[in-house]
Order: C-alpha cells, then structure tokens, then sequence
C-alpha cells in the first residue's frame, strides 16, 4: 500500500467532532483549527499523531514558545483531504 500524503509543516488543518482523539479511544468534542509541526504514525492506521499550534498562538500578543500545544491522533481521511486541499 501507498503512504498517503500527509499536512506539512505550517499547514492549517480544520478538525471536527469525531474527526479526532485526544488519546486512543477517546472521541474529540470540539472543532480545532490546527497549524501543523508534524504528523507521525500512530498503532491503528486510520489515525495518525498530529502536533500543532492553535491559529492564535500565530497572533503577535500570544508569543507562544511551546514546541507545540496540540497532541492529538486525527483521521488519516482527514489530513490527505487537507493535504490535497480538498478541505481546510
């Protein structure tokens, strides 16, 4: 199987309810937008680890320094649509 292509880095990504898990098993509530640091692979292929910055640490008055404020596992569907630019 071909790896499918993946959000770069500084790519924004828009995530909705049941797009995403906070932890395995654990259904995310909330719609995120998320700018990428990177994507890795996770233990079940259908979801892949995704860590990023929420679009208001990019404004000047946040100054945020953490590497990254978002860790969660994201529908791989969903980060190919938005690497294809098929979705935000």
């Amino acid at each position: 199987m071909t790896a499918r292509t993946m959000p770069a880095a500084g790519d924004r990504v828009s995530v909705r309810p049941g797009e995403w898990q906070s932890s395995p098993g654990v259904g995310g509530q909330t719609y995120h937008d998320i700018r990428i640091v990177s994507v890795h692979q996770s233990h079940d292929p259908a979801y892949a680890w995704v860590y990023g910055h929420g679009m208001e640490c990019s404004w000047e008055s946040a100054d945020c320094a953490a590497p990254w404020c978002f860790e969660l596992l994201v529908s791989v569907d969903v980060l190919a649509a938005a690497a294809a630019g098929a979705r935000p």
